[in-house]
């Protein structure tokens, strides 16, 4: 099988992501982590030669292996964050809030009715934080220190749906590095200590896409169609707990539509595929209206308080997103959340939201110009994909000192390690930075040289609508913490086809499909 239009795709995701590292090695943008560059390019070329050299032992490659890294990321989750507990702010805080009110019985103030008014989205996050509090009264817990177990559970899932994603394409040794790597990238962050939908998101992300990788293999009819419908479902929970997994579904579908001329497939068999891609789609509409409102009955919040009409369009978001901002400190936030478009949307009717955006983007065009919005674009994109911590401690107060309790011990060393204020917290977050540049130059060099295969097209269409979504709309590098696992995972399947010093073992597992031994 084969598909110029599959290839295309490789290649121009290939050419993004190895535009995007390479800018974060030689002209990064300044984010809060004030990266020592040196240290970066070192630790990069480091990785890069670990990558392309380093084989694993054999006896890893045994079936026990994958399930027990993915236990043990979730082992690791949850003692980061356990220790690393600090009073976060912003919306985490917001909905954490509102949700201990309503456990306590109260109805939603009448704060809560105008948040969750303008931001109904969140509201399967009130009901998870529910949960929370409901699990934490019971226990004899806190919900941080009940839902950072959830949070342990969604990376260990995710842990072993990398493999299963890997290991199909390029074999158990790449799998196992790739589970290590989202290990470190995400199990380690500081964001497993904040309960919120990045995490809660992840293992349905990952896990869908798993599935619908499945699904476009070859196999029997009835259990391709089980695996395409628990995708499209796995994909709906993670549209409803966050917006941005809408792009998984149109790359599923474009995945789809290649895969079906991608072969001399006879006329039923192609529009088989494509009523699966109608059908699919058709499936996904309905339930991307069924999940949410169940989950918004599941809040507790009384949904006939709540406004529809002042919730902001998808063209304000737009707007938001070609916003820039200097902070205090010199780091310029291209398309971020703005206060101050916010309150002017306030009182405003649907059509005059519309307007008000449509001004603020011709305030913009005028302002910059062709070259100028063509420039704070390309910014944007290489401030997104250019920070390996993923906007940690950026949101919100999150970054003042003091937002960590005192502590001794171990709790302390992972404060030392994970807080924005602690000794180590440079040189920690200097090694994820390159890793992440390591992951994304591997993936570049790897796609802009493997064959087609209908996996490989499937996360790469998936990463190029990431990259869209978070360049268009309100965005920043948090917002791409939850397709980490997909990157890593897209790393590893054609980390083969990147030119290695070893090139005698790099002719003997050209065709990974041919042996499951380890490689």
């Amino acid at each position: 099988m084969d598909s110029p239009v599959g290839r295309l795709l490789m290649r121009l995701t290939g050419v993004g992501l190895l535009g995007v590292a390479l800018v974060a090695l030689v002209a990064p943008r300044a984010v809060i982590t004030p990266y020592r560059w040196p240290v970066v390019v070192v630790g990069v070329v480091a990785l890069v030669l670990l990558a392309l050299v380093a084989r694993l032992p054999r006896w890893l490659g045994r079936g026990w292996v994958p399930p027990a890294v993915a236990v043990g990321g979730g082992v690791v989750t949850a003692a980061v964050g356990l220790a690393g507990q600090y009073a976060y702010g912003w919306d985490a805080r917001v909905v954490m809030d509102l949700a201990r009110t309503l456990d306590s019985g109260l109805p939603l103030p009448p704060f809560g009715v105008d948040y969750f008014s303008l931001y109904p989205n969140n509201l399967p996050l009130l009901a998870v934080d529910q949960w929370g509090h409901a699990v934490a009264r019971q226990a004899g817990l806190t919900a941080d220190e009940v839902l950072i177990g959830l949070s342990a559970v969604c990376v260990a899932v995710t842990l072993y749906a990398v493999h299963d994603l890997v290991a199909r394409v390029a074999g158990r040794g790449p799998a196992l590095s790739a589970q290590l790597v989202t290990l470190v990238l995400v199990a380690t962050s500081p964001w497993v200590a904040v309960p919120y939908t990045d995490l809660y998101a992840m293992p349905f992300v990952t896990g869908g896409a798993a599935l619908a990788a499945r699904a476009l293999a070859p196999g029997r009819r009835e259990v391709r169609v089980v695996l395409w419908c628990l995708s499209i479902l796995a994909m709906t929970v993670a549209y409803a707990l966050k917006t941005t997994p809408v792009v998984m579904v149109i790359a599923v579908a474009v995945a789809v539509l290649v895969a079906v001329f991608d072969g001399h497939q006879h006329l039923e068999r192609r529009a088989a595929g494509l009523a699966a891609c109608a059908a699919g789609l058709v499936l996904f509409s309905a339930l991307a209206v069924a999940v949410p409102s169940l989950a918004q009955n599941a809040s507790g919040a009384d949904n006939s308080r709540l406004r529809a009409d002042v919730s902001p369009s998808p063209l304000w978001w737009l707007a938001n997103g070609s916003n820039e901002k200097t902070s205090e400190t010199g780091v310029t936030n291209y398309g971020t959340y703005s206060r101050e478009m916010v309150d002017g949307i306030q009182g405003l009717s649907p059509d005059e939201m519309d307007s008000y955006a449509r001004a603020f983007l011709a305030d913009r065009w005028a302002e910059r110009g062709p070259l100028g919005t063509l420039a704070f674009y390309g910014n944007k994109l290489a401030w997104n994909w250019g920070d390996g911590m993923f906007s940690a401690w950026v949101e919100g107060a999150d970054s003042l000192p003091g937002v960590m309790p005192p502590a001794t011990g171990a709790v302390a060393t992972v404060q030392e390690l994970n807080g924005l204020h602690g000794r180590w917290y440079p040189l920690r977050a200097e090694l994820a930075q390159a890793m992440w540049i390591t992951v994304l130059l591997l993936a570049g060099v790897g796609l802009l040289r493997a064959p087609y295969r209908r996996e490989i097209v499937l996360l790469a269409v998936t990463v190029l609508g990431i990259a869209a979504f978070t360049l268009l709309f309100q965005g920043r590098a948090r917002y791409l913490f939850a397709f980490v696992p997909l990157v890593v995972a897209l790393a590893g399947m054609v980390h083969l086809w990147v030119p290695h010093l070893r090139r005698p073992r790099l002719r003997a597992v050209r065709d990974p499909r041919a042996s499951g031994r380890l490689r």
